[in-house]
């Protein structure tokens, strides 16, 4: 039995010196902190424009179109490309044109000037009496003369009792010329039996009366100037 005590004590002693020796082997170096730190995650950005921001002192020139550009959005760690939209037109305002020629108000449109007062126009150029006008009733009472006759009148006598210049000037309706007529010839009856008690230069006036007519237009005139009054009548009423 002792020849093999011998070898198995030195299988192990063996054992325990491989043992020995592979735990006093070259320990592994431990990790320094430098090592051991997470190392930095360096993204990659795209630049991007900076918008071009107008102040208050600065001014945009009008286009006629603009494009809207919608910025990129970035999906799911994707980023979609950027969407154009369709340019949006702009219409000019257009201003309709001023008119050429200025439309004139009722109150700048010419009015015509009748015959019977071109007549009173042009006699009263003269030095007369003052006057006052008649109005229907008064040319009824003093003049026995119906105003629906007459198409237009004026009718002018002195506002002195003193003086017998008078005159009488008027468009008469279709058919009415001798009744009018006949009652300015009354009319100058009265006053020569009135002016025939006093002031004889005036019932001269009033002897030397004219009345006169040109188609629908009649005349009566008591005054100094009678016959230049006739020549006025004539040329105003052709």
């Amino acid at each position: 039995m002792k020849q093999f005590r011998y070898p198995a004590l030195a299988l192990a002693g063996a054992l325990t010196l491989s043992l020995t020796l592979a735990a006093c082997g070259p320990k592994k170096p431990e990790p320094t902190p430098e090592d051991t730190a997470t190392p930095d995650i360096i993204e990659s950005v795209s630049p991007t424009e900076t918008p071009e921001v107008i102040g208050p002192d600065q001014s945009a020139e009008p286009t006629e179109s603009m494009t809207v550009v919608t910025p990129p959005v970035e999906t799911d760690g994707a980023v979609k490309p950027l969407e154009t939209q369709t340019p949006v037109q702009t219409q000019p305002i257009q201003t309709p044109p001023p008119s050429e020629a200025p439309v004139e108000s009722p109150s700048e449109a010419p009015t015509e000037t009748s015959k019977v007062q071109a007549v009173w126009t042009a006699i009263s150029q003269r030095e007369l009496p003052s006057f006052q006008d008649l109005d229907d009733d008064l040319l009824s009472d003093f003049y026995g003369v119906d105003p629906a006759d007459l198409v237009e009148y004026i009718c002018k006598i002195p506002f002195m009792n003193t003086q017998a210049t008078e005159f009488f000037i008027a468009q008469v309706q279709p058919g009415q010329m001798d009744t009018v007529k006949a009652a300015l010839e009354a009319r100058q009856a009265a006053l020569q039996s009135q002016w025939s008690q006093y002031l004889p230069a005036q019932l001269e006036l009033v002897e030397n009366y004219k009345l006169v007519t040109s188609g629908d237009y009649i005349l009566f005139a008591v005054t100094e100037y009678a016959d230049d009054v006739v020549n006025d009548f004539n040329n105003n009423v052709k």
